[in-house]
């Protein structure tokens, strides 16, 4: 698929609900069905105290929780190999029953944020040994919660305007 996700959704005439329910999908299939009870988990240690005010938030502004989403949707439209995944959860999404539960949608969408803000890193070990020849050698391990990598220059823009971890 060449193009933007931007002539995409708008060649579909995608809604709203779509975009919601494309979130979910999408997630579903990067994290294999990671449950909303492990979100929400993922999210409390690392969001903090301001996660209820922020799903809140997100639950009760219907323009912010769609941007979100779209914005989650464009960073992962960026990565290498994921614009077909995307048009065929796109295509899926419209032809299936919205999910109503909004808060379900709420923290999916969060929960795309907070692998954004992350570059998809669960955790990053560094190491450092001396070699028999008395030089340094360091190690960097890093695993990552999302089987495609970060996104890590996707990360660095929203930085600034999330809560710090």
């Amino acid at each position: 698929m060449n193009g933007s996700l931007t002539s995409m959704l708008t060649e579909r005439a995608v809604d709203p609900d779509t975009v919601h329910q494309s979130v979910l999908y999408y997630l579903g299939e990067r994290l294999d069905d990671l449950s909303a009870e492990d979100m929400r988990r993922t999210l409390e240690q690392a969001w903090g105290a301001e996660l209820d005010d922020d799903l809140r938030r997100l639950a009760s502004d219907p323009t912010l929780l769609e941007n979100s989403a779209l914005f989650f949707l464009a960073s992962a439209w960026d990565e290498p190999g994921e614009q077909d995944r995307i048009v065929e959860i796109v295509e899926d999404a419209k032809a299936k029953l919205p999910v109503i539960e909004v808060g379900m949608i709420v923290l999916g969408v969060m929960y795309g944020l907070y692998l954004l803000r992350t570059g998809g890193v669960k955790r990053t070990e560094r190491t450092t040994i001396r070699r028999p020849d008395g030089s340094f050698e360091e190690t960097l391990t890093v695993e990552y919660t999302d089987p495609h990598g970060p996104a890590s220059v996707l990360a660095k823009t929203i930085t600034r305007s999330l809560p710090p971890m």
